[in-house]
């Protein structure tokens, strides 16, 4: 026998995982990503269609194809969809180029919809005259818990009393809006929601959203990530007085209002340069535990005259970075305004990183009197250095320590 021979043979007796039945390859699958799972259909024959009956589909359609691929990839879409038949899908993604049928896009989504689909992940290109969301597919949807749209396509949403009737959770990405009315009936839609993330990062344009408006009882995480290049004078409403978590990182908005108060907060985490912003939120964040603050929202604060500080009676948890042009000087009222507190994070250690380009001045000048959260309550301090500590950073450390 070959040395050839033996191999080949020691080599099929060791594919043991391709003589599994197909049910239980699919449910090995099902704990790869997504994408590695698809890649399996190269190994073998045997390989090739078992990725099509996983519970979670993913289509990528590259650019730049020419007209045979294109309708090669669109055949393939229509193989995988109807090979499953009336099988339930957890999660589709779909992610189209300029050279995508639209046609026979809503042909997909309107077969993986009637099959019980949980979650779908769309991602369109800046083509802002063909892509025409489905909106009236969903109005009988008892199944879909998430959405997510990606790409710079104008997202034009009707009013309707009832768009997504069970959905929980929306992601917004980099999405251009017909106007400010387009959110607010999105939103409004969607008698259940509990989760939204807007990112606002259009490239070079605007996203023609001028008033950032959340009006919903059912709301409970609320995570925002705003930086426009393209100047405005952009504005915030947040209506959701059952909200518990509230993330923050905005450097274009210069008006926050909330028409309810805020009291079930429980979590926030706050990036926001600018001096306007921090007049209108820090007074809705009393009832908070746990608090991040980064180097540019306590300057922002510093800055602000009219800020005035409440106290923060629940507030547990606090998470601050230090700027190098105020150093610590805002520390003892932050402490003294917090008398619960039990656990401080320098998120960047005591003074900023590199120190090389930081002049830093520490601004430090111990209270004769600790604030009552040192001298009580305090149970951790995390210093989290990118660096080793000098001596300038000493004497804050055993303040803290002694009290």
């Amino acid at each position: 026998m070959s040395k050839r021979h033996r191999h080949s043979e020691i080599k099929e007796e060791q594919d043991i995982i391709s003589k599994l039945p197909d049910a239980l390859l699919t449910h090995i699958l099902s704990f790869l990503p997504e994408a590695d799972a698809n890649r399996t259909r190269i190994l073998s024959n045997r390989w090739k269609d078992i990725w099509a009956f996983l519970p979670n589909l993913r289509f990528v359609m590259p650019f730049c194809w020419s007209a045979e691929e294109v309708k090669k990839f669109h055949d393939s879409v229509d193989q995988v969809i109807a090979f499953r038949g009336v099988m339930h899908t957890n999660r589709f993604y779909l992610y189209c180029s300029k050279n995508c049928d639209y046609n026979r896009f809503y042909e997909w989504l309107c077969a993986i919809v009637k099959y019980k689909v949980q979650e779908i992940e769309l991602r369109f290109p800046a083509d802002r005259f063909r892509v025409k969301f489905c909106w009236n597919l969903f109005r009988s949807c008892n199944a879909l818990v998430g959405l997510t749209l990606r790409g710079e396509f104008v997202l034009d949403v009707p009013e309707d009393e009832l768009l997504f009737p069970c959905l929980k959770k929306i992601n917004l990405v980099s999405v251009v809006y017909s106007g400010d009315q387009s959110l607010t009936n999105l939103i409004s839609g969607c008698p259940v929601l509990e989760e939204l993330f807007v990112e606002r990062q259009v490239i070079g344009s605007s996203d023609n959203l001028e008033v950032f408006k959340v009006s919903s009882p059912s709301l409970k995480r609320l995570r925002m990530s705003f930086s426009l290049c393209v100047r405005g004078d952009y504005k915030a409403v947040i209506d959701a007085p059952n909200l518990e978590y509230m993330y923050i990182v905005d450097v274009i908005s210069s008006h926050y209002t909330f028409p309810n108060p805020l009291m079930s907060l429980v979590e926030v985490y706050m990036k926001t340069p600018a001096v306007r912003n921090t007049e209108y939120l820090l007074p809705t964040l009393s009832s908070v535990k746990s608090l991040t603050l980064t180097d540019s929202t306590l300057t922002a604060i510093h800055n602000a005259d009219a800020v005035t500080i409440g106290i923060f009676d629940n507030l547990v948890k606090l998470v601050i970075g230090v700027d190098s042009r105020i150093g610590w000087l805002l520390l003892p009222t932050l402490f003294e305004k917090m008398p619960n507190l039990e656990h401080i994070t320098f998120m960047d250690g005591l003074v900023p990183f590199p120190r090389e380009q930081h002049p830093f001045n520490m601004n430090w000048d111990p209270l004769l009197d600790p604030p009552d959260c040192l001298r009580h309550k305090m149970k951790e301090i995390k210093i989290l250095n990118k660096e080793a500590i000098t001596q300038e950073e000493l004497p804050l450390i055993r303040y803290k320590s002694e009290n």
